[in-house]
């Protein structure tokens, strides 16, 4: 008798190093954990479920936590822990927000299986330093997107009162901007709420992000009723023409003599246009407006002054 309890406590605990095993290894399917403890003969009618009862519990009472989720078994922690100091931690939080903007695919999985093998291993302070900076990163969240809703109201209020703004934003360099302007509407392009503007010479408008406005003040005068210009038109030549697919924002204007194309291109962001446009080299000409002439010829200077 004892020699037959020797013997089943033994297969008990290899199917339970099997078990954790095969946890750390990845998520376990329900059926295959019945299939172990049944030794493959799970009929619906045993009391297999009874036994993985008892193999759960076992497992909690070595402080091993196990969570199901849509009939998978997961490992949350491990009988082998590391000392992650804060500097890890965070390290392993950067690699997590690298990994959510992964395409789907086998790199991402395998990134992911990666850090969740790290993660199981966090000792009882390493627990802890990741709860305490979730709660911090949280509720800053929370205040950026309270400060954030209030800033889009606000904006909101402005282009409905149609008087000029004073507006303190910073540029894509990081570069503090300070711009006499007219509100017209306020858009969302690329998930990020955008404040539409016209500059104070009536010349350009300006698209910018509402988190990088840092200061707006409502000015005394009425906006005028000008027009607003919204309309860019370039010429393209050579290869390019004959291969140029237009955008949906954009029409053929005329084809020329010489094979060269007129494009008018109408609402598309003017930072991401003039950066595109950069591209084509030579086998582009801006025609109008002057404004956006101008922009060209100062964002080639700037990179002219970089080889300099």
């Amino acid at each position: 008798m004892t020699k037959k309890l020797t013997e089943k406590y033994n297969d008990s605990c290899v199917k339970l190093f099997e078990f954790l095993k095969r946890l750390h290894e990845k998520d376990v399917e329900f059926k295959w954990v019945l299939d172990l403890i049944s030794d493959g003969k799970y009929d619906g009618k045993s009391n297999t479920h009874v036994a993985l009862n008892k193999y759960l519990n076992a497992l909690r009472i070595f402080g091993i936590k196990i969570k199901k989720i849509n009939k998978k078994y997961h490992l949350l922690n491990s009988p082998y822990t590391l000392d992650f100091n804060l500097d890890d931690i965070k390290s392993i939080q950067i690699i997590k927000e690298a990994i959510a903007v992964l395409p789907e695919g086998k790199i991402k999985v395998n990134c992911e299986t990666f850090v969740h093998k790290l993660e199981v291993r966090y000792n009882k302070s390493a627990q802890n330093t990741i709860s305490t900076l979730n709660t911090k990163n949280k509720n800053h969240l929370l205040i950026s997107q309270k400060n954030l809703i209030e800033q889009i109201r606000q904006c909101e209020k402005y282009c409905q009162e149609k008087q000029k703004l004073e507006i303190i934003y910073t540029n894509t360099k990081g570069e503090e901007i300070n711009l006499l302007c007219s509100p017209i509407e306020q858009t969302c392009q690329k998930q990020k709420v955008v404040l539409k503007v016209l500059g104070n010479n009536g010349s350009r408008i300006y698209e910018i992000p509402i988190e990088r406005i840092k200061h707006i003040k409502q000015l005394p005068s009425a906006v005028s009723n000008q027009s607003i210009p919204t309309t860019i038109v370039y010429r393209i030549k050579n290869r390019l023409a004959r291969n140029y697919k237009l955008r949906e924002w954009e029409r053929l204007d005329k084809i020329e003599a010489d094979g060269s194309r007129i494009i008018i291109n109408k609402n598309e962001d003017l930072d991401m246009l003039l950066k595109r446009l950069m591209r084509y080299g030579t086998e582009c000409e801006i025609c109008s407006p002057k404004f956006f002439k101008e922009e060209m010829i100062k964002l080639i200077n700037e990179t002219i002054s970089n080889y300099e």
